[in-house]
């Protein structure tokens, strides 16, 4: 990954460049920070967390932190922007889009610029984005900066979510089959779930699977187990909820299924290290 782009991710919050995405070709890459690709030119075939696809012209994928890239092959003219999210600018640009929507268009192409008025739509989005780049690369306003780009990503996810469901496919045009398909659907699953239920043997019972097993396809395509992504997930929507809704603890106990707010609050601070009260008083982003 390029250096300059790296290093501006942390000091920023954000980072844009054209790319071949050459360190992709037939390696294994790690996503750091939640990435949006979009391709400018050429084709490209690749993999994320083991599933397939082309990428033309035209076409965006978002794709979480801790996604795992592999481009298969490129055309000698594949150009994309790739930009990268700081976990604190993503949160923020999504927390009004509900964790199923996200389900929907997270590692998924979707066709943008299908008309006129959608390309100048895009291109005014991409264009504030380097406006935004230029006022951080010079220190200028760094709140202005980091309020702006929330905005500029929220609407960018807002135009993919109405073209994801203008082009709804179905689920296995996209994902193929065997273990992919099924680490598919346990993710879908748990969008839908982790509220009401955060035990290994609940979605393993669902997919009608052993949790050896869904154990096994978890840690092959995500490089985690069940429960840590199930915990992963569940404190990513608790953060969320801390940090841009008003809703008191008691009505996050209510609405996650929690026994008491005391149980609440030690599987919070287990995997973040704060308390509720300490998060949301400081506003901390927990990787």
């Amino acid at each position: 990954m390029n250096n300059i782009y790296l290093k501006k991710l942390p000091m920023q919050g954000f980072a844009t460049i054209q790319s071949s995405l050459q360190q992709f070709v037939q390696h294994v890459y790690q996503l750091q920070h939640t990435s949006i690709f979009f391709c400018l030119s050429g084709e490209a075939l690749f993999t994320i967390d083991g599933h397939k696809y082309r990428f033309t012209p035209g076409q965006i994928i978002v794709c979480p932190m801790g996604s795992n890239i592999l481009l298969l092959d490129i055309t000698s003219d594949f150009s994309s922007r790739l930009l990268g999210l700081s976990k604190h600018i993503w949160l923020a640009a999504r927390s009004a889009i509900s964790p199923e929507t996200m389900q929907a268009i997270e590692r998924r192409t979707h066709q943008g610029g299908n008309t006129e008025l959608e390309k100048e739509f895009l291109g005014n989005i991409f264009r504030q984005i380097d406006i935004l780049e230029i006022e951080a690369n010079n220190n200028t306003n760094t709140e202005f900066c980091r309020q702006n780009i929330i905005l500029s990503v929220n609407s960018l996810l807002l135009y993919i979510q109405r073209i994801s469901e203008e082009n709804e496919q179905p689920v296995k045009e996209s994902f193929g089959e065997g273990k992919e398909k099924l680490f598919y659907e346990f993710r879908t699953l748990l969008t839908k779930h982790f509220r009401d239920d955060r035990s290994v043997q609940y979605y393993a019972d669902m997919l009608k699977i052993s949790t050896r097993h869904l154990n096994s396809i978890c840690q092959r395509a995500g490089g985690q187990n069940a429960k840590e992504i199930i915990d992963h997930y569940t404190v990513i929507e608790l953060q969320v909820a801390l940090m841009y809704s008003h809703k008191s603890f008691q009505e996050l106990v209510n609405e996650f299924h929690f026994p008491d707010q005391s149980y609440l609050n030690r599987y919070f601070k287990r995997h973040t290290g704060y308390s509720l009260s300490e998060f949301r008083a400081n506003g901390v982003m927990v990787d």
